[in-house]
C-alpha cells in the first residue's frame, strides 16, 4: 500500500503540469425543476485532478410541488410532490479546460431521505430513503482567474420506498477555486 502514495508523487514530479493544474473548488448552485413544478438548491466542494476533470461532492436539495388535475367528469389525478435531500458524489468533465468557456459532462450517485408532502389528499406523513444515479451536461464560463459561473441540466433517477423517482433540475451557480 505504500507504493501507491509513492508511485502518485512520482507521477506528479514526472508530469508537473498535472500537478499545476490541481486545485480545490467549493460551489453553489439555483434553479427550477424541468418537468414538474419545483426548485433545486446544490452547494459543495470538490477537487480538479486535472484542468479537465473535477470530482465533486455536494448536498442537494430539490423540492417538488403537489399537483391536482380533474378531467371534468369525476376523474382526479393527483401528484404529492415532496422534498428530496441527498448527498451525491459527482465528476464533470470539461472538453476545452477550466479556464476556457467549455461545454462540460457529468454523472454521479447520491443517497439520502425524501419527504413527500402532506396535505388534504395526501394526509400521512412519511420519510423515504433514497438512493439515485445522474448525469447531465453544462456550460462553464470563467469570470475570473478563480471564480466561474456554471450551469448545467441533469436527470436523476433513482428509487425510494419501491417505487421509481425521476427528476430534472435545471441549475446555475458560482464555483471558486483555490
Amino acid at each position: 500500500m505504500r507504493v501507491i502514495p509513492g508511485a502518485v508523487l512520482l507521477l506528479f514530479v514526472m508530469f508537473p503540469g498535472s500537478a499545476a493544474s490541481q486545485s480545490f473548488v467549493v460551489h453553489g448552485a439555483a434553479g427550477p425543476t424541468i418537468t414538474d413544478a419545483g426548485h433545486s438548491l446544490a452547494a459543495g466542494a470538490g477537487f480538479t485532478l486535472t484542468s479537465r476533470v473535477t470530482v465533486l461532492v455536494d448536498v442537494e436539495r430539490t423540492h417538488l410541488s403537489s399537483r391536482v388535475r380533474t378531467d371534468g367528469r369525476d376523474g382526479t389525478a393527483a401528484f404529492r410532490g415532496g422534498t428530496l435531500t441527498m448527498g451525491a458524489a459527482e465528476v464533470r468533465v470539461t472538453l476545452l479546460g477550466r479556464d476556457r468557456l467549455t461545454p462540460y459532462g457529468l454523472a454521479g450517485f447520491g443517497a439520502g431521505v425524501s419527504r413527500p408532502n402532506v396535505n388534504e389528499i395526501f394526509p400521512d406523513p412519511r420519510t423515504n430513503d433514497v438512493r439515485a444515479v445522474f448525469f447531465g451536461g453544462g456550460l462553464h464560463v470563467p469570470l475570473r482567474p478563480r471564480l466561474s459561473l456554471f450551469a448545467d441540466a441533469r436527470l436523476i433517477l433513482g428509487a425510494e420506498a419501491g417505487e421509481l423517482l425521476a427528476v430534472a433540475p435545471l441549475r446555475a451557480g458560482l464555483a471558486w477555486r483555490f
